[in-house]
């Protein structure tokens, strides 16, 4: 089982004093393993976020470079970064904020080969853009009893949704709403533009849904 050292409970003091922190809710915070693929605009600040309320261990995914399109909304990367791994500085930047965390990256892009990096998560946030992603994660996540959360932004629109992956056959799932099995002719952030506070709010509240569903709506982590 997780805990808290000392240092980690001053850097989260303004957090746990707050009522819906009890001793219960910080067991479960100290206890969830977050896997995120996708560090962009989604990522970043979901990541960070996760980080500055007290969660402590993270898996990235990501095969990419920071690029200076990248800039106006990835926030954990800057102009000194161009050119770099996606999650070697985000693991470098996250570990800034606490260094007791546990960070685990694999540079590249998800495929099957390293699906199971995932098997130890508590819930799997796919921030892709990518439909070919998005089915490979949802299957993966029912077959193993995963959560998984769907999270997207293009222009200023947003979409959200967690799945309790708890009990298998017994759900809604991300292919009963997008039965689509090839990816469809769809607006993507390259075409139609991005806004980065749109994304950043798609991180902040991805955040806090993880949050308030093991807080709130599960029994155990």
């Amino acid at each position: 089982m997780n805990s808290y050292s000392e240092t980690e409970y001053e850097i989260f003091s303004r957090s746990f004093i707050l009522r819906e922190f009890s001793e219960e809710n910080i067991r479960k915070l100290s206890n969830l393993n977050v896997g995120i693929v996708g560090i962009g605009g989604i990522g970043c600040p979901l990541s960070e976020y996760l980080i500055r309320s007290g969660i402590k261990q993270l898996t990235l995914i990501d095969g990419d470079v920071v690029e200076k399109s990248n800039l106006n909304r990835q926030i954990l990367f800057d102009y000194n970064n161009l050119g770099e791994k996606k999650v070697k500085v985000a693991k470098t930047k996250l570990e800034l904020i606490n260094p007791e965390t546990n960070i685990n990256i694999i540079d590249a892009n998800l495929d099957n080969d390293n699906l199971s990096t995932l098997s130890n998560c508590t819930i799997i946030v796919d921030a892709t853009d990518d439909w070919k992603v998005s089915r490979l994660l949802n299957q993966y996540c029912l077959h193993n009893s995963i959560n998984f959360m769907f999270s997207s932004v293009v222009k200023n629109d947003l979409q959200i949704i967690i799945f309790d992956n708890s009990i298998k056959n017994k759900h809604l799932c991300l292919n009963c709403i997008f039965p689509n099995i090839d990816d469809v002719e769809l607006p993507r952030c390259e075409s139609v533009g991005i806004s980065g506070i749109s994304a950043g709010m798609a991180g902040l509240i991805s955040a806090q849904k993880i949050i308030n569903f093991f807080f709130y709506l599960r029994d155990e982590t």
